[in-house]
């Protein structure tokens, strides 16, 4: 019996299943699974992404929201942009973007959400952010994460 055996054997058992799913890397994949989304931006900015967990602020209320309903993708580029800036600034933690659904666009196409996304994939400004529960606008809106200056 090799190594390569043993291995398996044990991660076919109860004790092997129970430590794989204990794992960090478990817990990364749930984390992404639930739709959480690490900011791209990472060294260079000039903001600390700090050590604690993100949990308890995935669990927080948004302290400021915005609304782009009724905007172009253009005016929503900025307006995120300079909304996320602002809230650095406030020192605001968790913020949310209502972006909506596309349900009234003319193909039926959620353009204000991809360039939401793309805003906050790029934003020095972002820690992380996620789609919010239904009962906050679900696939409509967005929350964010913002770093710590």
């Amino acid at each position: 019996m090799d190594f390569q055996d043993i291995l398996e054997q044990w991660e076919k058992s109860q004790e092997g299943r129970k430590a794989a799913d204990d794992s960090r890397f478990s817990h990364i994949m749930r984390e992404k699974d639930a739709g959480l989304h690490q900011s791209e931006h990472r060294k260079g900015s000039g903001y600390k992404t700090g050590k604690a967990s993100l949990g308890p602020l995935k669990s927080m209320r948004a302290q400021d929201e915005l609304d782009l309903h009724g905007h172009t993708g253009a005016e929503a580029k900025e307006l995120v942009s300079a909304f996320l800036a602002e809230s650095v600034t406030k020192r605001l933690q968790k913020v949310r973007i209502v972006h909506g659904r596309g349900l009234h666009s003319p193909d039926g196409k959620a353009v204000l959400k991809d360039v939401v996304d793309e805003v906050l994939r790029s934003s020095p400004y972002v820690r992380a952010y996620g789609k919010t529960p239904p009962s906050e606008g679900g696939s409509g809106a967005v929350w964010v994460i913002l770093q710590r200056g």
